[in-house]
């Protein structure tokens, strides 16, 4: 989920760079301080991005997630042994073995 985050910035960060750089080649020297905010911009929203994306894969990992499912998975995998087990007994006394 976080990569799918993060690469959707990064291709609209990529594109923010992009149009500054392309725009920026062909205009008057005045208008170089608006694309210089834009830059600046992009920046900051570039930093925000990869602040959020770290919180949220500490807040992942703070909470232990694959640890979690693995219990899950083995409580499951004991309860599904004991049945079968129980079953083997049912079948074993029903043929009078």
């Amino acid at each position: 989920m976080a990569r799918e985050i993060s690469r959707s910035w990064v291709v609209c960060g990529w594109f923010c760079v992009t149009f500054v750089l392309l725009s920026g080649t062909g205009l008057a020297e005045e208008s170089k301080g608006v694309f210089e905010r834009i830059g600046d911009s992009a920046k900051r929203v570039g930093q925000k991005i990869e602040e959020k994306t770290k919180a949220i894969v500490k807040k992942v990992e703070d909470k232990h997630v694959g640890d979690k499912i693995e219990r899950k998975l083995k409580k499951a995998g004991t309860k599904t042994g004991e049945g079968f087990k129980k079953a083997v007994k049912k079948i074993d006394q029903k043929l009078g073995n």
